[in-house]
């Protein structure tokens, strides 16, 4: 007759044996797994003649043994996502391991060549039953088959975050690379972190990590981005253990790519903004920036977002609409360049002042035709870099953070410049909006309604998809 698997008997507590007619069953705890013997022998007497030609309680009457050993063990609970799943045959050769979860998911892993091992390479989903059936050849040539189970943990919460820029999104040269998580992440799981994430450049220089807060890390070049260049970042955070028992529970993935060089240099004293183009100065904009009691923020600032119409009121920051400093305008050709309510703006109010004196309460103010023409040439990540004001720039402002903060303080990155891997990037990113800016704003003279544009001029495809209009800061 054909060979049929051989069914060993699934073990129940620390240990059982079971004896049917001449066939023994041994199983026995071993480490953290469990080993398996089956053995059996020829029997004499009636016994033997009425089974010769047949298998009993599927164990085949022929002298043969085979034993091995599973991790986890039989029945074990709160199995951790991290956990490598392994069989190891002691003797007899494994056919084929399957790790199948409740899930309908499977656990990949490999198997020696020998035949002897097969490991888990996958990582185990939370909340879920696993069932591992064996498929084994005994010494003789007998097939077997086995199955253990266990189940993973049940974890307090799970860990969601999201990356930054978005796929596909072209940025200026200083734009960091941010994760955003929904829950803090534990000091020591936040450098564990760092090993499962892989930053692929076409062009590779050198960058780091920091994390600014618990739930905020950030990615950025020792320099400034170079033009051109192609940058995939893959998170293998599935399964990962944030601290407190909270796991994350996908993998995500985002790429993008760094356009010209656009680096603008503000100088509060001159009361002037020079921008540049890949090097070359291509335009000069009188200005004026924050009044000695309202000064702008000194240091590197990005472009967080523009946004054609941004809704200013003062009554927000607690000063009431009708008081002599209060205002509630709409102001136009808006670039945010920080938490704090910073922009770069048409401030048709203050155009008699700007090149000559510093009026308003931190934004730089511009003229409304200079402000369009800076709309339509910025993109997110570039560079505005306000100089000579005696206003320090903030650490925990987004605008002003990264570029501020010194090299020393990052943790240097292993970078990636392989072609392959940044071709297997997939696009499952999800946009992280700017942060609601809430600082000081100034006070708003009427602005004519003859000054101001009526409509947007057109956005250039590769900057951000900004928020619906909001009330903010500064004038």
């Amino acid at each position: 007759m054909a060979d049929q698997p051989e069914a060993l008997p699934a073990t129940q507590g620390l240990s059982r044996s079971k004896v049917v007619i001449a066939a023994v069953v041994i199983v026995a705890m071993v480490g953290a797994g469990i080993a398996y013997l089956v053995t059996s022998s020829k029997s004499s007497g009636s016994a033997n003649a009425a089974n010769a030609s047949r298998d009993v309680a599927g164990v085949t009457p022929t002298t043969q043994g085979i034993s091995f050993v599973v991790q986890p063990a039989d029945g074990s609970t709160d199995v951790t996502p991290a956990s490598v799943v392994s069989v190891t045959a002691m003797t007899g050769r494994l056919v084929d391991v399957t790790v199948s979860g409740s899930d309908g998911s499977t656990v990949a892993g490999t198997m020696a060549a020998s035949g002897m091992a097969w490991q888990s390479t996958g990582t185990l989903a939370i909340k879920t039953d696993y069932t591992v059936t064996i498929d084994a050849m005994t010494p003789s040539g007998k097939p077997v088959e086995q199955e253990t189970h266990f189940s993973s943990l049940v974890p307090t919460s799970t860990l969601g975050y999201t990356i930054s820029p978005s796929t596909g999104l072209t940025v200026g040269v200083a734009e960091p690379i941010v994760f955003r998580f929904d829950h803090p992440v534990s000091a020591a799981s936040q450098t564990a972190m760092l090993a499962d994430l892989q930053v692929v450049e076409s062009n590779p220089v050198a960058g780091g990590w920091r994390w600014f807060d618990d739930e905020e890390l950030h990615f950025r070049p020792e320099a400034y981005w170079p033009t051109g260049e192609q940058v995939s970042v893959q998170a293998n955070l599935a399964g990962f253990d944030g601290g407190n028992n909270i796991y994350a529970t996908s993998n995500a993935t985002t790429s993008f790519t760094v356009g010209d060089s656009h680096i603008s240099t503000a100088n509060v004293t001159t009361h002037e903004m020079t921008v540049t183009d890949n090097g070359k100065v291509v335009y000069t904009f009188p200005i004026s920036t924050g009044r000695d009691i309202y000064p702008t923020m000194d240091g590197i600032h990005i472009d967080l977002y523009r946004q054609y119409d941004v809704h200013m009121v003062s009554s927000t920051v607690g000063i009431p609409v009708n008081s002599p400093n209060g205002y509630d305008e709409h102001v136009f050709w808006d670039v945010n360049i920080s938490d704090g309510g910073e922009f770069v703006h048409a401030a048709p109010w203050s155009v008699a002042e700007q090149g000559h004196s510093n009026v308003s309460h931190g934004c730089i103010n511009v003229s409304p035709a200079n402000a369009e023409t800076f709309y339509n040439f910025s993109r997110v990540g570039d560079v505005i870099d306000v100089t000579g004001s005696p206003r320090p720039p903030s650490l925990s402002d987004h605008g002003t953070m990264d570029w501020n903060t010194p090299w020393s303080d990052f943790t240097p990155a292993v970078i990636d410049s392989s072609p392959g891997v940044a071709a297997t990037i997939q696009t499952t990113t999800t946009t992280v909006p700017a942060p609601t800016t809430t600082t000081a704003p100034p006070p708003a003279p009427t602005v004519p309604a003859t000054t101001l544009p009526t409509t947007p001029a057109t956005v250039p495809t590769t900057t951000t998809t900004v928020p619906a209009t909001t009330t903010t800061t500064k004038l």
